[in-house]
């Protein structure tokens, strides 16, 4: 009976922590996510910028050429 008793509070124990590292996991995934979508918003960001600043120089050059007509 004392070994039946063991099994039971160690499995109890051992569900206990399997629900909390799957909470945990729920939350590291969560915060992955979320990760993502922020590394795609800085992705769109910088290729934006970096069209910009393309469109600057191209802008700079053609008005420095038209100006030594």
């Amino acid at each position: 009976m004392e070994n039946n008793n063991s099994w039971t509070q160690w499995s109890k124990y051992v569900l206990k922590e399997l629900e909390r590292n799957n909470s945990d996991h729920e939350s590291i995934s969560d915060k992955l996510d979320k990760i993502a979508v922020e590394i795609a918003t800085l992705k769109v960001k910088s290729g934006l910028w970096g069209t910009i600043g393309g469109l600057v120089s191209v802008a700079v050059f053609l008005l420095i050429n038209h100006l030594k007509k």
